[in-house]
């Protein structure tokens, strides 16, 4: 089982209408020995996110606040459900950071459970029973994601 690890989402703005697709939220579920002992979200205003995004504690862009948000990320193992999308967003605003070691709650659940009907986050969580109860959140948030992700990971261990 891993002892430490962040387990991040960003949540994007996608690429509708030939946009480009631009973080505007980013949670961090902290886990150290079996528990989730942090939790932290931050949003970053760019054009196409939505309303809470633009709100006066927005950062600016994950470039322009990256002095902000790394710390909570650099030198630990990160965990992400299909980790491209967080790998790429990392890796793009800083290529020469050493990010991870990664590890891939997606993979871990197809390794451990190769027959079920979904490997969706929120599927896996439904079938495990354990979907995060955050208040006003679901689904698709950044920080309840990465706290649905963390649970995933030491279930799957």
């Amino acid at each position: 089982m891993m002892d430490e690890f962040a387990a991040i989402d960003f949540e994007t703005t996608g690429f509708e209408g030939g946009a480009t697709n631009e973080p505007w939220q980013l949670g961090i579920a902290v886990v150290r020995g079996g528990e989730i002992v942090e939790t932290r979200e931050f949003f970053f205003d760019v054009e196409g996110a939505p309303a809470r995004a633009h709100e006066a504690d927005a950062l600016g862009t994950l470039q322009s606040s990256f002095a902000i948000w790394q710390p909570h990320l650099a030198g630990r193992r990160l965990v992400a459900h299909n980790i491209a999308t967080e790998r790429t967003i990392l890796t793009r605003v800083a290529p020469l950071t050493p990010w991870g070691p990664w590890t891939d709650t997606l993979r871990l659940a197809k390794a451990r459970y190769p027959r079920l009907p979904s490997y969706a986050l929120g599927d896996l969580c439904a079938m495990f029973g354990i979907a995060p109860e955050i208040e006003g959140r679901t689904w698709h948030d950044g920080l309840y994601d990465a706290v649905a992700c963390a649970r995933l990971a030491m279930l799957l261990g």
